[in-house]
């Protein structure tokens, strides 16, 4: 009705005014929206633009007046402990109490009990963060995420038995989630991991996160083409998931050249994902919300995959592509260019036998490989004795 669409309008206003840093225009146009359409999303939106103008005392009123007239609201629970964890120095105490009202308010919203478990684990206070995710458990049976941390928790606290007894039990209670699979096969001793990743195919084969666990370990064995293989599997059964992204884009930093690289890189901005539990834990985080989506990437690569980037030096154009750069116009399209050399003449002519235009992969195929190449995006025949001949003329 009424307030949804002025909502709508309000926020879209706001939102507009507070990316252009006009920030004084934004905070009245909140103000006057709050009278006007009184709805948890505005008083949302009012509290996280002085959280991100670090006016915390302001943040914090404001939360607790829109908790007045939207008690359930569990996001706004979740962003006033937050604001209490971000201060310098964290003011644990007061998130904790906050936590406490939160989970009393809200006892069905999983990522409010999350919440209230990180507070703890960020005092250090394990026992604490398991009773936590136990009580949380009971109200709100199979919920694959808080097996998840709870399994995390016995980690962090160096109880490895506890950690794997606990995860058979998840199991057990959710045999079809693949986030609990994908970790389970981390858990796991190296040598037993292969093994592990058998099971959790055959328990749930069509799941990107434990597709993305497995291309993982073919990257571990130095399969590459496997990995590859996987990662690409991934990103196409679930595009939103954002650590599958990361994952192949680390992968093709370390093994692609840069034409794959931007090919994942392109493919990942258009996808914006905005699943997968570490990948939102960053992108989440106040620091990286104005980034442009490349520079999501690389603040994830450097919080998750910073070995890989110590690991050789990026190629000039992916870097400033991931420091959010604009290239040149040419480039902004990202189409591959069409060359008018006498091999891409020839490449043309013979083409048609050669390629197959595909608008996404759709499994591998023996003897083609799919990419963006001379034709676009699809399957290009491998010529074997083409590529030996092309690793022999090219000067070292």
């Amino acid at each position: 009705g009424h307030s949804k669409d002025s909502e709508a309008i309000s926020l879209a206003a706001v939102k507009l005014e507070s990316e252009n840093g006009e920030i004084q225009r934004a905070r009245l146009l909140l103000n006057r929206a709050r009278q006007q359409c009184d709805t948890a999303k505005v008083w949302m939106q009012s509290v996280q633009l002085e959280r991100e103008q670090t006016n915390y005392a302001q943040a914090l009123a404001l939360c607790e007046e829109g908790l007045g007239a939207h008690p359930h609201f569990a996001k706004l629970w979740m962003i006033g402990g937050q604001i209490y964890m971000e201060q310098t120095p964290p003011q644990l105490s007061e998130a904790r109490r906050f936590f406490e009202r939160a989970v009393r308010a809200c006892p069905k919203s999983v990522p409010v009990w999350l919440c209230a478990a990180e507070c703890e684990i960020l005092d250090g206070k394990f026992p604490k963060a398991r009773s936590l995710l136990e009580k949380a458990r009971i109200k709100n049976p199979k919920s694959e995420l808080l097996w998840l941390r709870g399994v995390e928790v016995e980690s962090m606290d160096g109880q490895e038995r506890v950690a794997l007894h606990m995860m058979s039990k998840a199991l057990q209670e959710c045999p079809s989630s693949g986030v609990l699979w994908a970790h389970a096969i981390d858990l796991e001793p190296k040598p037993a991991q292969n093994a592990k990743s058998v099971d959790a195919l055959k328990k749930c084969e069509n799941d990107a996160d434990v597709i993305v666990a497995v291309a993982q370990l073919f990257w571990r064995d130095g399969k590459i083409a496997k990995a590859r293989k996987w990662f690409m599997r991934a990103v196409q059964l679930n595009p939103a998931l954002g650590h599958a992204w990361g994952g192949y884009m680390a992968f093709e930093l370390s093994h692609g050249d840069p034409g794959q690289q931007r090919d994942v890189l392109r493919r990942f901005c258009a996808a914006e994902p905005n699943q997968g539990i570490r990948w939102t834990r960053s992108v989440k985080k106040v620091r990286n919300w104005r980034l442009k989506w490349p520079q999501k990437m690389m603040a994830y690569l450097e919080e998750y995959w910073q070995n890989v980037l110590e690991f050789k030096p990026l190629d000039k154009e992916i870097e400033a592509l991931l420091k959010g750069e604009e290239l040149a116009p040419a480039d902004v399209s990202m189409e591959p260019e069409v060359k008018d050399t006498k091999e891409a003449k020839e490449e043309r002519k013979i083409a048609p036998e050669f390629f197959e235009a595909a608008e996404r992969f759709a499994g591998p195929r023996q003897g083609w490989e799919f990419k963006t190449g001379s034709r676009g995006l699809g399957y290009y025949k491998t010529d074997p004795t083409k590529q030996e001949q092309r690793i022999k003329e090219e000067p070292l």
